[in-house]
């Protein structure tokens, strides 16, 4: 084989299942889906599952939902251009899953409720505390006119994800005025950022 193929983007190409479905675009470049959103709720479920399904057996990195490349040859173009840095993020997010934590006001009667600063700071320190336990984190939703974060998402050591569950119980028991839900483990969404395009 020549050592293009093998230093190529190719094998790894080849060895997806087939077939891979492609777009025809018009004169312009753009293209348009005409489904109904049923049709695309279960397209985006039906990708869901797929990288669900890889990523529970190895790392993988999604792209955003309905990404679509014109040809086999473009996307080819595309993996071999960004060929080092999809392995260098493959390496990092390998052995890791994402915690995504999100933090509400405890419910209580209104006399026992904290001001709503209060409970944001509170929020923010619990979401700060957390991030010692993370390989990194990334703000998900943030208050508009403080700017304090309410939710988050971590990546995790899969083997330290007991650990991050302890560090979140930890927090509940810290802040009895918040509820701290945690969801996960999940596939890198949040912290996969393509660059598609020209």
């Amino acid at each position: 084989m020549p050592q293009s193929y093998l230093g190529s983007a190719k094998p790894f190409f080849n060895a997806l299942p087939k077939p891979i479905a492609t777009a025809r675009t018009d004169a312009d470049g753009k293209f348009k889906i005409q489904a109904s959103s049923g049709k695309l709720a279960l397209a985006a479920t039906a990708y869901r599952r797929i990288v669900d399904d890889v990523f529970g057996k190895a790392p993988v990195l999604p792209a955003p939902v309905g990404t679509v490349f014109r040809s086999r040859e473009t996307l080819t173009r595309w993996l071999e251009l960004h060929y080092v840095a999809l392995s260098e993020a493959l390496a990092f997010i390998e052995d890791r899953a994402v915690a995504r934590v999100h933090v509400a006001r405890e419910e209580g009667r209104a006399a026992e409720r904290d001001t709503g600063s209060d409970v944001a700071a509170a929020a923010a320190e619990s979401l700060r505390s957390l991030r010692r336990h993370a390989v990194v984190a990334v703000p998900l939703k943030s208050e508009q006119l403080t700017g304090i974060v309410h939710s988050s998402a971590f990546l995790i050591d899969k083997e330290l994800w007991d650990e991050f569950v302890a560090a979140v119980d930890d927090q509940r028991k810290r802040n009895p005025r918040l509820t701290l839900e945690l969801t996960g483990p999940w596939p890198p969404f949040d912290f996969v950022r393509m660059q598609f395009g020209s």
